[in-house]
């Protein structure tokens, strides 16, 4: 197996798979998530209501000049390349073997969640590139004995907490490190302290924007990630379920057991790969206990969790190694399923199952282009849209290209970034639409609108499968209405 692994084979692969994200990320449309951080991307801040703003940044350098799928996407595609290099770098510097770099590389590519995650611009994309190239900088401090990687270990630190805010747990993870080990002797200098005021500083914009927006986004995470519910081990249960999926059955349980193996080597090579990767699933999995982590949620601790799995099955026996590759397998096959279902239509599950057809996770990639072409041919004359998701409003936006105000209902959304941008008093008195779901109930409109007319019903297709139904009402006379934040 170790003959197939070269620098050649990877580089090669890594090409294909790179050219096949390119042409996901230019046919298919904006995941509703998507549509959102970009509509940040128009509106650049030191921060938002659900996350850090890096992902805005991201998204606006590169769509200067075009906003188009592939250019709102084009990061991820980098980032996937750039982290795909780190990787072998590092696994070089941590054993010098070729071949534990290279499936390390594949394997980190292929897990469902990096593949299709790399072409869907979340916050994941930038907080998986700083987390890498802190995770490289320290390891530095390790390797060289440097002072001066720390200062670039805590900069990149603060970068990744600009990029999403649970990069924070890269601070225990090193903590622990340094303490199980001999870099203990750090903790008698200046340098780590100085190196985590550094990351604290470069955070500092996102703490202003919080504190001149009453900790809004502060407030919003910590309830969503950590708040709510009483404990439940299922919930654990399905946190694991939830890896398993994204990073494949076999690829999940072997790289917990690589993990949890390095947790007590005394070689600090492994047990650095292991502590950079498993207190962050730790730390998921319990508070999964008051409230179910997301699958991708520890996206970052993947980087190291592919270089701890394939070190630790390559160097065993013949099973070892037959296992590691089943997990490189598996992986591959999962990803082809989902990228080929979701460009292709590959499984027709509308055939064996309606249910199965309406929770298929890849309709989030259609029929929002055909929504905005709808808008835009049949009501050209309206000035205002109200929706009753976040998200939605962000497609629209999106597929009209901007032409028409857009926001939420305040009383039935959820609270989001929509509700810190107002109306303009320019805009009462406009013609509008008030557009929902086919499924749900159509809110105050008569709130909102001095008038509406006869509601209209657009439903979109997918393969001559109904994906879903919008109602649209039009409407005259938008009445000026004040967004209230709701907890």
């Amino acid at each position: 197996m170790k003959h197939i692994l070269t620098k050649r084979n990877t580089i090669i692969i890594v090409a294909l798979l790179t050219l096949v994200k390119a042409y996901l990320a230019a046919t298919l449309q904006l995941h509703p998530d998507e549509a959102y951080y970009w509509l940040w991307s128009r509106r650049l801040d030191l921060g938002y209501y659900d996350h850090s703003p890096f992902i805005a940044y991201f998204i606006w350098l590169t769509t200067v000049f075009s906003q188009a799928e592939f250019w709102v996407r084009l990061s991820g595609i980098i980032v996937s390349v750039a982290i795909s290099f780190l990787c072998w770098i590092l696994a070089m510097q941590l054993f010098g073997e070729v071949a534990v770099a290279a499936g390390s590389v594949l394997l980190l590519n292929l897990y469902p969640l990096n593949f299709t995650g790399s072409i869907i611009m979340t916050p994941d994309i930038p907080s998986l590139f700083f987390w890498a190239l802190a995770v490289y900088a320290f390891w530095q401090v390790v390797r060289t004995g440097e002072a001066r990687y720390w200062y670039w270990t805590g900069l990149l630190f603060g970068l990744s907490l600009l990029s999403k805010y649970t990069a924070v747990l890269f601070a225990p993870c090193i903590f622990l490190f340094v303490v199980m080990t001999d870099e203990r002797r750090w903790l008698k200098t200046v340098h780590p302290y100085l190196a985590f005021l550094i990351g604290m500083a470069c955070f500092l914009p996102v703490v202003y924007w919080n504190y001149a927006h009453d900790w809004i986004s502060f407030r919003f995470q910590f309830g969503h990630g950590l708040g709510g519910q009483t404990y439940s081990l299922g919930r654990v249960l399905e946190f694991f379920g939830g890896q398993a999926l994204v990073a494949s059955p076999f690829g999940w349980f072997f790289g917990m057991i690589a993990t949890v193996a390095y947790l007590f080597s005394r070689d600090r090579k492994k047990l650095f790969i292991c502590l950079m990767s498993l207190p962050v699933f730790a730390f998921f999995a319990f508070s999964s206990l008051k409230r179910i982590a997301g699958p991708n949620w520890p996206a970052f601790a993947y980087f190291t969790l592919s270089i701890a799995t394939t070190k630790f099955f390559l160097d065993g026996l013949r099973l070892r190694r037959v296992l590691w590759a089943f997990s490189l397998a598996s992986a591959l096959a999962l990803s082809l399923v989902v990228i080929l279902h979701a460009s292709f239509n590959f499984i027709s599950l509308h055939r064996y199952s309606k249910d199965w057809a309406v929770a298929d996770a890849t309709n989030w990639f259609y029929g929002y282009r055909e929504l905005g072409r709808y808008i835009i041919e049949k009501h050209p004359e309206t000035r205002i849209i109200m929706t009753q998701s976040h998200q939605l409003s962000a497609e629209i936006i999106y597929y009209t290209r901007d032409r028409v105000f857009t926001t939420t209902d305040p009383k039935i959304t959820r609270a989001s970034q929509f509700n810190l941008w107002q109306a303009t008093p320019e805009l009462v008195g406009a013609p509008g639409l008030y557009v929902y779901a086919d499924t749900d109930d159509p809110g105050p409109v008569r709130e909102y609108f001095r008038g509406t007319g006869e509601p209209e019903k657009l439903s979109v297709m997918r393969a001559g499968f109904p994906l879903r139904s919008y109602k649209i009402i039009p409407c005259a006379g938008y009445l000026q209405s004040e967004h209230i934040l709701v907890e």
